[in-house]
């Protein structure tokens, strides 16, 4: 049984004031009611950890010591630049990469990869649609599907970047077909 540093250093008191095991666990259930009392061997590895170490609490398990709080302030401050990668921020600080990977986490920091894309242009909707009238003249009158790696954003935040389309003849409108919604796209 685990117990409080107050129950302990009660427990600890009172065995060096009676000398008694038994007097010891009856006024231990007299102040702490319906607790267990601590057994004999409990009483005497608490009163011998203080002999040996001075202290009644308990030795570290070992491990990592927790990340300071000068840390993960040093670790946040440093990821303010969006082109910062952990790897580099790791051979900044000297700090290993798990761990500034643990302080950006712990500060609520996401890691993430600018990407830069092209823009779409007025031009390019032109150029879209004289592809698309290439494409479906390829295939003749039949109506077609085939796969884009075209990606569709979704007011809700949804993305989708495998899409399956179907087109017609007017090439005015496209319906995506998706496990998640349907949604009309137009050029």
């Amino acid at each position: 049984m685990v117990y409080t540093t107050e129950e302990r250093v009660f427990i600890v008191r009172n065995y060096w004031v009676t000398g008694s095991f038994n007097q010891c666990q009856a006024a231990f259930l007299r102040k702490y009611g319906g607790r267990k009392p601590p057994t004999k061997q409990t009483i005497a590895n608490l009163v011998k950890k203080l002999e040996t170490t001075e202290s009644i609490l308990d030795i570290h398990a070992g491990g990592k010591p927790p990340k300071s709080d000068q840390t993960v302030a040093d670790v946040k401050q440093r990821l303010q630049s969006p082109k910062k990668s952990l790897r580099k921020l790791s051979q900044e600080t000297g700090l290993s990469y798990s761990t500034c990977q643990r302080a950006a986490k712990k500060a609520k920091l996401k890691a993430y990869r600018v990407t830069v894309v092209q823009e779409l242009k007025p031009l390019d909707t032109q150029k879209r649609m004289a592809y698309c009238e290439w494409f479906m003249n390829l295939f003749g009158e039949d109506n077609i599907t085939w796969y884009s790696d075209e990606a569709w954003f979704h007011l809700s935040g949804y993305v989708n970047s495998q899409c399956t389309c179907s087109g017609s003849r007017t090439l005015s409108k496209f319906i995506r077909n998706s496990s998640a919604n349907k949604c009309l796209y137009n050029f």
